[in-house]
């Protein structure tokens, strides 16, 4: 290769890890319609209003969901049942608790209610747990049905995603800078119309398919979180959006509050 010839290809290493807006592109990099942002600063926000990660006292919705908001709601993912058809059928939390006389309450977890270890580490005999770490999409569609009515900017929102995940190409994301919760995880901050979310749950490449974990409008006037091992998503947001969010008959939600605890010893009631 000619001088000019390499140092046009360093030129172009040098794009990709430059700081600023330009990001690295390639259809398996990042989900279609967001920019990845290489200078987080819209997300400090969030790591400023977590409470703490954990206590003896156990883990609580303010670890994981930013407080600041007149209300908060709990959305709990749907399982799945095996029928006799050969089929998948999602089952609510109310219903599996139904099944083994639990009760429905906002702090209910899903091992106590289905009668399962406290690790999930076992399957349930009729069907699927609820997806680990990932907001399903059929909910997701409804979350974005609503919260797009209760913010001033929904053209732009961001999206932070655990740079944990297996199918991230670390080849491009290593040396962008990224969201850093004190005694948590590193997130990449991406931006975008509020329903480009939808494309973080197609498969580009086998590479994505997940929805993010941390989401909200420039305007902050709601933020949803779904914590990577948790079978559940929180929101934050007015109380008029979560009485929106608590309405919808295609949503399992319960109003929780920022002092609920979110781990499994956190529900005595179904012991």
């Amino acid at each position: 290769m000619s001088v000019n010839g390499l140092l046009k290809a360093a030129a172009r290493v040098l794009d990709l890890v430059s700081v600023g807006q330009r990001q690295p592109q390639g259809k398996n990099h990042q989900p279609d319609g967001v920019e990845l942002m290489n200078a987080p600063y819209p997300a400090n926000w969030i790591k400023e209003r977590l409470g703490d990660w954990a206590s003896e006292k156990g883990r609580f919705v303010g670890s994981l969901v930013p407080e600041g908001f007149e209300a908060y709601a709990r959305v709990f993912h749907p399982a799945k049942l095996w029928k006799a058809d050969r089929s998948w059928e999602q089952v609510r939390w109310s219903t599996v608790a139904s099944w083994n006389g639990k009760v429905v309450h906002p702090q209910m977890q899903f091992c106590r209610i289905a009668n399962l270890d406290v690790h999930l580490d076992e399957k349930p005999s009729w069907g699927r747990i609820p997806f680990y770490g990932m907001l399903p999409e059929d909910e997701c569609q409804v979350l974005i049905s609503v919260l797009k009515g209760f913010t001033s900017t929904p053209e732009r929102c961001y999206f932070s995603l655990w740079h944990g995940y297996g199918f991230l190409d670390d080849r491009y994301f290593k040396r962008v800078a990224k969201l850093k919760v004190p005694r948590r995880e590193e997130y990449l901050v991406f931006c975008g119309p509020l329903d480009s979310i939808m494309s973080f749950y197609k498969h580009v490449g086998g590479r994505w398919g997940q929805s993010p974990n941390i989401w909200w409008p420039e305007d902050r006037a709601w933020c949803v979180a779904t914590e990577i091992d948790s079978l559940d998503t929180y929101i934050g947001g007015s109380k008029a959006c979560i009485e929106r969010v608590l309405g919808r008959p295609d949503l399992e939600a319960l109003p929780i509050g920022l002092g609920a605890r979110v781990d499994a010893s956190g529900d005595t009631i179904n012991v």
